[in-house]
Formats: C-alpha cells, sequence, structure tokens
C-alpha cells in the first residue's frame, strides 16, 4: 500500500489518527470521535491492519466477551507527509557559514556515498536499459512520477517531481548531487539538461553510454 501526503485527509488516515491521538481505542471509541459508523472503522482498520499501520490486542474482561483495542505501530508514522526540507536546509547553511563552501561540498559528496550504497541493491542490470528502468522504478517509489525516452544516443529521462525540493530551492548543489548519484548507480554518463528550480516544469536528464560526467 502506498501512501502520499494527502493520506491523512482520507478516511483511513483520520481512523488511524484518532487510534493514535488516544493510544489505544476500541473501535467504537473511533467511531465516537469521527462521528462516523462502527461499520465503516471496521473497514479502514482492515485497510490499516493489512498495511501493517495498526495492530489488534484482544482483551478479556470478567465473563463478558473478548474485544479488541486498537494502537498504531512504528510504521504507522511513515503514512503521514513529514517535510524535513527546513531542517536539512538550515542544516547546510550552517555548514557552509561555519566551515565554508569546500566542507559542505565535501558533505554532500559522502551523503552521495551513501545514497550510492542505500540504493545499489535496488539499481542493477546487465545493461543500461535495465538499469534505466530499475531506477524509474526506484524513483516511483519515492514519490516522483518519471517518464523514460530511447534516443540513439541512450535515453531521456524526464523527472515531474523532485524528491529534495524543498532543500535544493536554495541550494542547487543538491541537483549535482542528484546528478552523480544517478551517474554512478546507472553507470552511465547523466547531464541535468532541465530543472524546475531554472522555471522548466520537469527535471531532464540525458543518460548515454559510458562514465562520461560522472
Amino acid at each position: 500500500m502506498t501512501y502520499s501526503w494527502e493520506f491523512s485527509n482520507t478516511p483511513a488516515g483520520r481512523v488511524l489518527r484518532a487510534i493514535q491521538l488516544r493510544g489505544r481505542a476500541r473501535i467504537k471509541d473511533v467511531a465516537a470521535d469521527l462521528g462516523v459508523t462502527t461499520s465503516a472503522v471496521r473497514m479502514h482498520l482492515a485497510q490499516l491492519q493489512g498495511s501493517g499501520a495498526v495492530r489488534a490486542d484482544k482483551v478479556r474482561e470478567g465473563v463478558g466477551r473478548p474485544y479488541y483495542v486498537y494502537s498504531a505501530t512504528p510504521q504507522a508514522h511513515n503514512l503521514f507527509y513529514k517535510d524535513y526540507g527546513d531542517l536539512t536546509r538550515i542544516l547546510l547553511e550552517e555548514v557552509r557559514a561555519t566551515q565554508g563552501s569546500a566542507a559542505l561540498q565535501g558533505v554532500l559528496r559522502r551523503v552521495g556515498d551513501r545514497l550510492v550504497g542505500l540504493y545499489r541493491d535496488q539499481v542493477w542490470g546487465q545493461g543500461l536499459a535495465e538499469r534505466v528502468s530499475a531506477w524509474a522504478d526506484l524513483l516511483d517509489q519515492r514519490g516522483v512520477p518519471v517518464e523514460i525516452e530511447h534516443t540513439e544516443e541512450g535515453y531521456i529521462l524526464r523527472e515531474y517531481g523532485c524528491p529534495y525540493q524543498n532543500v535544493a530551492v536554495d541550494n542547487k548543489a543538491i541537483c549535482e548531487m542528484e546528478r552523480q548519484v544517478m551517474a554512478r548507480l546507472l553507470e552511465s554518463g547523466v547531464k541535468l539538461t532541465q530543472c524546475v528550480l531554472d522555471g522548466h516544469r520537469r527535471c531532464q536528464f540525458t543518460i548515454t553510454e559510458g562514465n562520461q560526467g560522472l
């Protein structure tokens, strides 16, 4: 199950938020909080349990029938959009202000190294076509819609969105870091030919065989 930042405004998102606010809740508690039927809550709870966002614990009290109480799991926190752009931007500004631009470049280089290590197992293939396809799948998982065009020289990859938008807006060095990560993972030449920060409606990369541009 894939969620976007809009998840918090969906019925399932509101059910999950109600459970988080209570800590532990029965179906009738959530229904009362949201002003909906228990049947509606039960339907969305099944969805949330299936995704691993909610756990159910059976409770027995006295001689009555047992009932379930629901609580959010650690995975639930990842379903809501979190924007760490401000924090990251300030951290980068502090590195540059206190240690200089060269130090900032060094930090971004090391971050790029770690991203390559993080994604290496997900972007692989015998040929460039397989690697480009795997990279496109990974971008899609990160919430970035992409379009791939095959050319005589290689490929054009268009990103309709940016995984680092709120950070890159003040520091285009992030764009260069992303280009280098892509080049290393694809084992190819990669050039950024269009960028949303320059007023284009998408970021566009040309991808060619070989390691030129690394």
